[in-house]
Formats: structure tokens, C-alpha cells, sequence
């Protein structure tokens, strides 16, 4: 079999490369509403504790979206779980011109929803239409949209800023979101799957119990909640520890960007590796780079390059096992329940970003490399895991 670029290129069809202008048109928009957004609340004079809880509120509200979008994916489809999510972005715009807290608190929140149902949405059309032989390549591509679109458009929200005020770049955001609404209903073709999927029954669209109870599906919730556990540790205590170790405000911010051009990098890698040999053995070696990550930071959390090079390390493989897990999810299941599966497994992402930036703090008064130690403990059930999907996979 073929499995060069250029025969990967020719399978990427309008569905595919849709998906990808569509995904690349969130992450332009996703960008500045996490930069900008504690700024402005900040700039409205509210106080830390009311954006946080507005955060949280968000946090919580995609937490929730990770089960009703999954059945929304499976009955629905996957074009019209992506529209809502597009709506989601344009509820979340319209924040920027208001100053109520009530009002920025209920729209941030009902936008929070709103990207759990685009991650989802997303997702469940990748795995549904890319070629089986490149998904690894294709999701590289596709988790692409999320780097290269902060990329592309932090530069241009900050020289709006710097020009003009919130008003103006809140109309500009509204406008780039009504453009990804257009783009979906009019550009985006329906997922293959959904021309032949049942209209579920209330048993189905409300139980998720024949899903999360299955041996596979638990198994990928673990792979998935035990990266993300560290990720979420990561984000917050790294950026500390480099402040702490005597770091500029450059070199922070060189260790920002140098972590999202690995991680872009990383993830082409991963997903040839996945397409040319195996995604498991893949994610094996995925997660041995990550727990180093974690041992050198835990080791050396005082060490202002250790932790710099190491943090690196570990946001390169977080991403990475996030551009592995369609390929799994795709070995373990069928299209019909694909969504309801991805729902459940994204439930454990969210749970470990608030367990993970909660135990941070904590663990993090005791002793500053503790977090990452603890973290790797729990890692190294991960490998394990991993040869249990395999059996899994191949019994089957």
C-alpha cells in the first residue's frame, strides 16, 4: 500500500478539506476569546474571583456538552452537532460588547456548551470521513487548526485592540463567526454516516450506559484522562516554575511559542508513525516521552531550562496523544455509536482539566516538583492500559 504524502494528498476530498477550513476557522476564533477574555472582564473592573467562576462555569458547561453532544452527534449528525458548535463561537462573541456580569457569565457559559459540541461534532466527522489509512495524518491536520489558528489571528486581534477598542473587535468577532455559520451551512457536505444512521429512541438517545460501561471505551476514558490530568498541571504550574527559576516575561513568552511550533511538529510526526505502522506502539512511545517530561520536571522543578525544555517536551506529547486518539477510537468502534463514544471519553478530559488544575495548586504548596511526580505515578498505568486495549482490539 501507498502511504506517501502524495497519496495522502489525494484523498483529502471537499469533505475532508472542508472540515479543515472549518476546524482552522474555530481556532481563529478560539484563540482570541481565551487570551482576551479575562483581560476585558479585567478592564470592566471585575474582580479575580468573578472570572474565575465565570471560567469555571465554562469549564463545567463543556463538561456537560460531553454527553448530550455525543448524542446530539450520533442523532443529529455530525454537520448540524458542528453548526451548534459554530453558534457556540457566535454566542461567546457577543460577550465583547456587553458589560453585565450576569450577561457575559450566562453568554460565556452557553458558548463553553457550544464548543463542547464543535470538539465533538468535529471529532465524530473526522473519523467518519477520512481515508482509515491516513487518519493519523489527517488528525494532525485537523488538531492543526487549534495551533495554526492562534497563529494566524492573535497578531490581528492584538493590532485591533491597540487601534480600536473591545466594541470593534467584538463586531469583528461576531462577523468571522456568522462567516464559519455560512461556511457549514452552505459549504460543509453531510458526514457519509448520517445518510444511513436510525433516529435513535429515547433509550438510546438518553443511555449511555451500554457505552461507558464497555472494556474498550473505559480504557480509552483512562487514556484519555491520564495526559490531560498532567496537561492541565502543566499549564499551570510551568509558566510559574520558569517565574520562579528567574525567567523574563520574553523568555515565558518564547516558551509559549516554541511549545506550540513543537507540538505542531509532533503531531505530523505521530500521525505518519500512526498511518505507517500502528497507532498503538505509537502511543506507547507517546507516553514514554511524556513521563519523561514529567520526571525531569518533578526532579529539577528549580531549574529554570530544565523545566523550559521538559515543559516543551510535555505539551509537544500531550498533543500528540490527542492527534493519536481518533485512531484508537476508530479500531474500537462502529460510526453508529461513534459519537456517544467520543462524549463520554471528552466527559474525562474535562474532569481531569478541573482535577488537574485543582490538585495542581495543592500538591504544589507541599513541594513544587510534587505535582509532576504524582502525575507520573499515575502515568505509568498508561502503558499498561495500552496492552489491555491491544488484547482488547485484537480478541475482537
Amino acid at each position: 500500500m501507498e502511504t506517501g504524502y502524495r497519496s495522502f494528498l489525494r484523498t483529502l476530498g471537499r469533505p475532508i478539506i472542508a472540515l479543515l477550513a472549518l476546524q482552522l476557522m474555530g481556532g481563529m476564533l478560539l484563540a482570541p476569546h481565551l487570551t482576551f477574555f479575562p483581560l476585558y472582564l479585567k478592564d470592566l473592573g471585575h474582580s479575580a474571583v468573578i472570572i474565575a467562576n465565570i471560567i469555571a462555569a465554562k469549564q463545567l458547561a463543556g463538561l456537560v456538552a460531553s454527553l448530550i453532544g455525543g448524542v446530539l452527534s450520533d442523532s443529529l449528525g455530525r454537520k448540524r452537532t458542528l453548526l451548534l458548535g459554530n453558534i457556540g463561537y457566535l454566542i461567546s462573541s457577543v460577550v465583547f460588547l456587553i458589560a453585565s456580569p450576569g450577561w457575559i457569565g450566562l453568554l460565556w457559559t452557553l458558548g463553553g456548551f457550544g464548543l463542547g459540541l464543535h470538539t465533538l461534532g468535529g471529532q465524530s466527522y473526522l473519523i467518519d470521513t477520512a481515508a482509515p489509512a491516513y487518519l493519523g495524518r489527517t488528525s494532525a491536520l485537523f488538531n492543526w487548526g487549534y495551533t495554526l489558528g492562534g497563529v494566524l489571528s492573535s497578531p490581528v486581534a492584538g493590532l485591533i485592540l491597540d487601534r480600536w477598542d473591545y466594541g470593534v473587535f467584538g463586531w469583528a468577532l461576531i462577523a468571522f463567526s456568522l462567516c464559519t455559520v455560512a461556511f457549514n451551512l452552505f459549504i460543509l457536505p453531510r458526514s457519509p454516516v448520517e445518510g444511513h444512521a436510525r433516529s435513535p429512541g429515547l433509550r438510546r438517545f438518553f443511555g449511555y450506559g451500554d457505552i461507558a460501561l464497555r472494556p474498550t471505551v473505559l480504557v480509552l476514558a483512562a487514556l484519555r484522562f491520564l495526559p490531560t490530568f498532567y496537561y492541565a498541571i502543566m499549564l499551570v504550574l510551568v509558566p510559574l516554575l520558569l517565574d520562579a527559576a528567574g525567567a523574563s516575561k520574553t523568555t515565558i513568552a518564547w516558551y509559549a511559542t516554541i511549545s506550540w511550533i513543537a507540538a505542531s511538529l509532533s503531531q505530523a510526526a505521530v500521525g505518519y508513525a500512526a498511518d505507517r505502522w500502528s497507532p498503538i506502539p505509537t502511543t506507547a512511545v507517546t507516553f514514554t516521552v511524556l513521563l519523561s517530561s514529567m520526571l525531569g520536571i518533578g526532579l529539577r522543578s528549580s531549574s529554570l531550562w530544565v523545566v523550559f525544555l521538559f515543559g516543551t517536551v510535555g505539551i509537544a506529547a500531550a498533543w500528540s496523544l490527542s492527534t493519536l486518539l481518533p485512531s484508537l477510537v476508530a479500531q474500537a468502534t462502529v460510526p453508529e455509536e461513534r459519537g456517544r463514544v467520543l462524549g463520554f471519553i471528552h466527559l474525562w478530559w474535562n474532569l481531569a482539566m478541573i482535577i488537574g488544575s485543582m490538585a495542581s495548586g495543592t500538591l504544589f504548596e507541599i513541594a513544587p516538583g510534587l505535582p509532576f511526580l504524582a502525575a507520573g505515578l499515575a502515568n505509568l498505568c498508561s502503558l499498561a492500559l495500552l496492552f489491555v486495549f491491544h488484547c482488547l482490539v485484537t480478541q475482537k
